[in-house]
């Protein structure tokens, strides 16, 4: 049993957001490991904000690794040298005591936060699938690990009053609100892009504070919709990507979330969408990869 990969604890963004994968292409990628070398008997891959990490079984560790290692370096296109920098190799009970604090909260940036269980659950429903690549090690092993944060939550206090890493942006942003927008948060025009779990997430958080309006801007209306079902004492304005600018343009605090790979907001879209360089914006991109450009930071006051 054998583990490869990168955290928030090794690895810069930068490097993490090369090799994120979204979850309906996990069984993709652990499939390609699994075709890359007969040395590769089972495969799983486990890819969140703050992490990507492959479990695999091998015949030959050394060949193994070798054809792992390769197949990350492709994907990412970084030099193997640069890679393995980042990279973190775990192999036989070191492997398997990593996987269990992973599913326990205790290697996450919030510890005790309990997303993470539920991705090392999702993990071993994919690995046990008809195309998954998890046989009976990884079956097992997963299985096994799910059960552990399970009791880790039932039997140990490590998850009260724990907040994720949503929660920790709506804090932050309303620590910074008045600094950076010289606005109370409570009186800030919210907008969140993207509709999925961590939106789920950052509303609930914003609820909990009695905000009451956010506007939500995604691809598509659907799960927008079903967020406003969700929290009916929200009032939730739906708007589509075409509108993102106009959106960006009235709003003051602006969350990031979606599963797009290139930047959804960068100076440069800023520009030609003629925002105003001056006004105070906030953005809070809580995606990996990065859905903001870093060069918004010369003309934006605020940006988490």
């Amino acid at each position: 049993m054998h583990c490869v990969g990168l955290s928030i604890h090794h690895a810069d963004v930068e490097v993490r957001e090369k090799l994120a994968i979204p979850e309906a292409n996990w069984n993709d990628a652990s499939n390609e490991l699994c075709n890359s070398s007969s040395a590769v008997a089972e495969a799983a891959v486990l890819s969140t904000c703050n992490r990507f990490e492959v479990y695999y079984a091998a015949t030959d560790a050394h060949a193994a690794m070798a054809a792992v290692t390769k197949y990350l370096a492709k994907r990412s296109d970084l030099p193997i040298g640069t890679l393995r920098k980042n990279l973190f190799m775990l192999s036989g009970e070191d492997a398997v005591w990593h996987l269990m604090r992973v599913s326990g909260g205790l290697d996450s940036l919030v510890v005790g936060e309990g997303q993470i269980l539920s991705q090392v659950r999702q993990c071993y429903l994919h690995a046990t699938e008809e195309d998954g690549c998890g046989g009976k090690v990884l079956s097992r092993l997963l299985n096994n690990a799910v059960a552990a944060g399970k009791r880790v939550r039932s039997e140990t206090a490590i998850s009260k009053g724990s907040v994720s890493i949503s929660s920790a942006a709506v804090e932050l942003s309303e620590m910074m609100s008045m600094g950076d927008l010289q606005l109370p948060f409570d009186q800030a025009r919210l907008a969140v892009v993207g509709a999925g779990k961590m939106t789920r997430l950052l509303i609930t958080h914003m609820a909990s504070r009695g905000l009451e309006n956010i506007i939500i801007v995604n691809r598509s209306v659907g799960r927008p919709q079903e967020l406003q079902e969700q929290f009916p004492d929200v009032d939730i304005e739906i708007k589509l990507m075409d509108d993102l600018w106009d959106v960006v343009g009235r709003s003051d605090i602006v969350y990031t979330a979606t599963s797009c790979e290139d930047y959804v907001i960068d100076a440069q879209k800023m520009e030609e969408n003629g925002l105003d360089a001056g006004r105070p914006l906030m953005l809070v991109d809580i995606s990996v990869p990065r859905n903001v450009g870093e060069d918004c930071n010369e003309v934006c006051f605020g940006h988490g």
